[in-house]
């Protein structure tokens, strides 16, 4: 499971600071929040977790993926938990 290819990709993209530039030509891309659910994650998709875990969203701002996740987050069925680490005891 999972491409390491793509993963290697997609770190070069995210985290380069030497200033290459990396063509984005092949990646798909949409304009807006709803159409990016539609398509990465249609109802076949979301019903079958493993199929999940071969998607991916990737956005040039942090607080687009915070509204992502909310948005399918509250599209599973069920409720979900939040777990928080804490470092309580610790020095």
């Amino acid at each position: 499971m999972g491409d390491p290819t793509y993963t290697n990709f997609i770190d070069t993209v995210g985290e380069d600071c030497s200033g290459t530039r990396q063509s984005l030509q092949l990646i798909g891309h949409v304009n807006n929040i709803n159409d990016a659910i539609d398509f990465l994650f249609p109802p076949h998709v979301l019903d079958d977790p493993t199929a999940c875990l071969q998607r991916t969203f990737l956005s040039p701002q942090n607080v687009f993926v915070d509204e992502f996740n909310n948005i399918m987050l509250d599209a599973l069925p069920g409720d979900y938990k939040s777990y928080f680490r804490s470092r309580a005891g610790t020095s």
